[in-house]
């Protein structure tokens, strides 16, 4: 995670400070893109659907959403999600608000959770840096409305497959949404290595065949798609289940060794970012281990 980091950081500083040009040369990038080593980890826990953050929203707790970032940033985190569209008010407002506190308490690009258009663009607007949007599915009303805003802004975005039909039950229904949305997304002008393809990782609490299905789908679209990264939220997997921490971090291994290479995760569960650096070590992403002796020499590998 060391490495991943440490590009984002860098290109984040080489991207300049303020919003993006609209149709003009997009500034290139702050988000690691492949070719990175190891696994890029976004911190989750910037969400208004969480009860106190929502509440910190609300209230313009600037500090406890500050703190909540560094300790992301400190824990390991490339990127951050910031999510306010559960908060009180207008969406647009409060996600403004909550980008400015976190941009200004940590260096490193945003992951804008939102497919409200307003909230979105105000969002691009404001962020320094390129941020990565959280996201556009295959449904036809949030293509032609999210779209293009990606491609004007050169931002990256994460890709959902499921479209207009629903959730697709197969792993090989989920690959040809896959697909079809990168070629919608290429046609639109949006580069393959700002593109994030979501596997979709629902809960095994409802559907136990849930983890294996996203499991094939991101083998799947791997093989088909190598040009494209691959992000989950792996918290998903056990929501509704009991020890869910176990099942998270579980889930997490399998899910590299498929080839998933973007995580969402509540990175300050050590024992599950530890998990993250013996998968890497694993699954040959850790060029010789060096991020896992580093965790280990720095105490962090937690069991």
């Amino acid at each position: 995670m060391g490495r991943a980091r440490e590009a984002a950081h860098h290109s984040n500083e080489s991207g300049g400070g303020g919003g993006f040009t609209r149709g003009g040369a997009a500034r290139k990038p702050p988000y690691p893109l492949i070719g990175v080593d190891t696994v890029l980890v976004v911190g989750e826990s910037i969400n208004s659907t969480i009860r106190r953050v929502g509440e910190a929203i609300n209230n313009r707790d600037a500090a406890f959403i500050a703190e909540l970032a560094r300790e992301q940033v400190a824990a390991g985190a490339a990127m951050l999600d910031v999510n306010a569209g559960v908060a009180d008010g207008d969406e647009a407002e409060n996600l403004l608000w909550a980008i400015r506190t976190v941009q200004e308490a940590v260096d490193v690009p945003l992951v804008i959770d939102s497919t409200a258009p307003k909230a979105v663009e105000a969002a691009l607007e404001v962020h320094r840096g390129r941020p990565v949007l959280n996201s556009i599915s295959g449904e036809v009303r949030k293509l032609q409305s999210l779209l293009p805003l990606v491609a004007e802004s050169g931002c990256g975005v994460i890709l959902l497959c499921l479209d207009d039909r629903g959730v697709p039950k197969t792993a090989a229904e989920r690959c040809a949404v896959a697909q079809s949305l990168v070629e919608q997304a290429v046609s639109a002008n949006v580069a393959l290595e700002d593109l994030y393809i979501d596997p979709l990782v629902l809960t095994v609490g409802s559907d136990w065949q849930a983890a294996r299905v996203a499991l094939e789908a991101l083998h799947l679209i791997r093989a088909a798609l190598p040009q494209v990264r691959t992000i989950a939220g792996v918290s998903n997997v056990s929501f509704g289940m009991p020890q869910r921490s176990l099942l998270n971090r579980t889930f997490l291994a399998m899910a590299v060794a498929f080839g998933l290479d973007t995580v969402m995760v509540n990175v300050r569960d050590k024992a599950l970012t530890a998990t993250l650096w013996a998968a890497n070590a694993l699954a040959g992403s850790d060029t010789y281990c060096s991020d896992y002796l580093d965790a280990y020499h720095e105490g962090k590998l937690t069991v």
